[in-house]
């Protein structure tokens, strides 16, 4: 992330922070953060190896609070009040907050938003240990909310830069399309696109070896699951699910074929209307959201297209943010279980960005059809970033 994207995710945070009733925000506290990279640290605009404080007032002022051997890069960087220390942080980090003398100080954690949760149990530990005995102790409250906003909401440059990773991602799945045959495996599919990618540098947006997921037919695996040597036949249903990482930030879609036997105009009867079942329940999803709906909200009304068809209830959320990672800030559009935490009851805001998704099973060992787009929240409701697969594409 540029150091300009930096000071205007700051000056949102800020912002947010004034909202939130949080006077001072500690960003960061960390150490080694090249070995454990901290999620906030696309805030940061660098790693650390010894202790380090990253804070944010609600009026704009910075302090990165760093040792002698890390000042340098974040001097370099250019939007930190560096305050090196040589043996410890404590002094430093006293003197500041006595300086901004804050009410509410927002610490980094989360119990259910893994891209919130920061600050590690230890390194808690040790910033109680700086606080003790002084009145900032009793001031510390929970950011990681605040945290989830400012990773949810967009900016219209990260919405740009989304968009196009979502772009180059399609011209993917086109290549793919074209690259398809009969008696590949999956496998084969799976390293083809590896060298495609690597070739150009990106990354993928989760781990390599259940990206792309590729399934012909029926999938051993409903979800998260690499590929096999399982080749692609006639009457074969194709699902790919595949996402990008490129300039730092991230894709998730997903797209479905079928590949006709001989004979055959059309995909057979159950495919489509598994298919058309599984864009109703995408456009029922997309249609709720708007701002100031809650995540869990949108899901029911997916959810509730899906039992009109029905078919089974699905087994996992409808929808997710996206940004620098597949699954990233904004709470989850899903329903109220325990996996998701807290994260379903988040309300929706104006620059969102939500990758969407359904998957069904088409009857009787059929395959599996899914969709999945990109969307961001504008003052009415959600638009596509992506180009959304409206018709069930036909192979062979």
């Amino acid at each position: 992330m540029t150091a300009a994207i930096i000071r205007a995710k700051h000056r949102q945070a800020a912002e947010l922070m004034r909202e939130r009733g949080i006077d001072t925000w500690l960003i960061q506290f960390a150490r080694e953060t090249g070995l454990r990279p901290d999620p906030l640290g696309y805030l940061v605009g660098g790693s650390v190896t010894w202790p380090s404080a990253f804070l944010l007032n609600s009026d704009g002022r910075t302090a990165a609070i760093v040792a002698t051997g890390d000042a340098g890069t974040f001097e370099q960087i250019g939007i930190w009040d560096v305050r090196a220390y040589l043996a410890g942080p404590r002094e430093e980090l006293l003197s500041l907050l006595v300086e901004w003398d804050p009410r509410t100080i927002g610490v980094t954690w989360s119990d259910s938003d893994e891209t919130a949760d920061g600050i590690t149990h230890g390194m808690y530990r040790l910033l109680l240990q700086l606080l003790e005995g002084t009145l900032f102790a009793d001031r510390l409250v929970a950011a990681g909310e605040l945290a989830g906003d400012v990773r949810g909401i967009k900016l219209p440059e990260e919405v740009e830069a989304i968009t196009r990773t979502v772009r180059l991602t399609e011209e993917i799945i086109e290549r793919i399309e074209a690259r398809l045959e009969l008696g590949m495996t999956e496998k084969e599919l799976q390293r083809e696109v590896h060298g495609w990618i690597h070739e150009k540098g990106w990354k993928f947006s989760w781990d390599d070896d259940v990206n792309p997921m590729v399934n012909f037919g029926k999938p051993p695996f409903v979800g998260h699951a690499g590929p096999t040597d399982r080749d692609l036949r006639p009457g074969d249903v194709v699902h790919l699910d595949i996402g990008l990482i490129v300039d730092g930030f991230a894709s998730d879609l997903q797209r479905t074929w079928y590949w006709r036997r001989p004979g055959e105009i059309e995909a057979p009867a159950d495919v489509r209307r598994t298919f058309d079942a599984v864009r109703a329940a995408l456009d029922a999803g997309v249609a709720a959201i708007r701002p100031g709906v809650r995540g869990f909200e949108v899901d029911a009304a997916s959810r509730g297209s899906v039992e009109e068809w029905d078919f089974e209830e699905p087994k996992f959320a409808f929808g997710h943010g996206c940004g620098r990672v597949a699954h990233d800030g904004a709470g989850v559009l899903g329903p109220q279980w325990e996996r998701y935490g807290s994260r379903p009851l988040f309300t929706i805001r104006e620059g969102n960005v939500f990758a969407v998704e359904m998957d069904l099973e088409v009857p009787e060992d059929g395959g599996m059809i899914g969709l999945e787009e990109e969307v961001v929240v504008g003052p009415e409701g959600a638009r596509y970033l992506s180009q959304p697969q409206r018709e069930l594409k036909l192979l062979g």
